[in-house]
């Protein structure tokens, strides 16, 4: 048993910056190619055209990066903050 009594913030944003861009990237591709089949939002919906428009593969995993950054940080300081006051977290590592 490994017990986990703190989580570094800075560690599992960047962490997470990984897992949402690489996400996003995904979730871009598809929707950049969709937007190329012809099926896309006007302009005139301003950011929201650029996002789920044609250039989604571009913005969506900026976004999805940024998001799990701050979400990294927030979950990291919540688990710190709920776990910190108990004896920890207490996992099974298996070799």
């Amino acid at each position: 048993m490994v017990i986990i009594k703190e989580i570094d913030s800075a560690g599992f944003g960047k962490i997470l910056t990984i897992l949402y861009g690489t996400m996003g990237l995904v979730f871009g591709f598809f929707t950049t190619i969709a937007a190329f089949m012809g099926i896309s939002m006007p302009k005139k919906f301003g950011i929201f055209s650029l996002i789920f428009g044609k250039w989604a593969v571009l913005s969506l995993p900026i976004f999805y990066g940024v998001s799990g950054y701050f979400i990294g940080h927030i979950v990291a300081g919540l688990f710190n903050a709920v776990v910190g006051s108990k004896k920890g977290f207490k996992v099974e590592v298996l070799h």
